[in-house]
């Protein structure tokens, strides 16, 4: 196994760095050797997603000096890390996405898209931001279960939240599956929760579409994987990286 690796963290939307603490002690206790860099990616007003993808990859070479990360993104911080893996893929040993959507394939997909998070962000800056972020966890997509991850309301900018709604909706990012059919390096681990049935789906495409890329599905989880049945999660992303990291 090689010296220290860092494993760079991606959270979702209206999440906050310190959502990964309870996975990075996990992942501590079982690999001394990574370091857990749970990204803030609120530390910058980035103009668009070609911007903090730049400023990304900045940040990971300074810090690693060309040595290879692990990548792990959860939700929109799985696109962001898709894109990543797809853009720069020499700066990952491995990358696990969860629950994350590859892009939009049409013109009228990206517009309603587009249309539904703009309608978020303009709420954000208007509303009241507890009352938007019950709204937020009764959506559909988290399968009528509670947020078991760590939220601390003091820690969300109301004008930061909406301009993410904007920057990095899934309608400015282009349909990454053609970009994932061809590539060869990285390994890409993409999870999903089996009450997940949209994001289960797309995740066996992908594996099955795409050379190297392997799906796997907790059970008694729905779209918060690592947070509802975080110890499945942590013993099927520490065989990932065991794999990764000593072959």
């Amino acid at each position: 196994m090689p010296g220290m690796v860092r494993m760079w963290c991606l959270n979702g939307s209206l999440q906050t760095p310190a959502v990964w603490e309870s996975i990075s002690k996990s992942i501590g206790s079982k690999f001394g050797s990574i370091k857990i860099e749970a990204v803030n990616l609120y530390e910058k007003s980035y103009e668009s997603f070609e911007h903090w993808r730049g400023e990304f990859y900045k940040k990971v070479e300074q810090q690693t000096k060309g040595e290879p990360s692990l990548l792990l993104g959860y939700s929109m911080g799985g696109r962001l890390a898709m894109n990543a893996c797809v853009y720069r893929p020499s700066l990952w040993s491995g990358v696990i996405a969860v629950g994350a959507d590859p892009g939009l394939t049409s013109k009228s997909e990206r517009d309603e898209q587009l249309e539904k998070d703009l309608k978020w962000a303009r709420r954000f800056r208007t509303e009241n931001i507890q009352k938007l972020l019950v709204e937020w966890d009764e959506l559909p997509v988290f399968c009528g279960r509670p947020n078991y991850a760590i939220r601390e309301i003091s820690e969300l900018d109301s004008e930061k939240i909406s301009r993410f709604f904007d920057v990095f909706s899934k309608a400015r990012q282009g349909n990454m599956l053609p970009m994932l059919r061809k590539l060869k390096t990285p390994p890409l681990l993409y999870i999903s929760g089996c009450d997940d049935i949209k994001y289960t789906k797309i995740g066996q495409g992908l594996a099955s579409d795409c050379l190297q890329i392997q799906n796997k599905v907790i059970p008694n989880a729905g779209h918060r994987v690592p947070w509802e049945n975080q110890d499945a999660f942590i013993s099927e992303i520490s065989e990932f990286i065991d794999a990764v990291l000593n072959k």
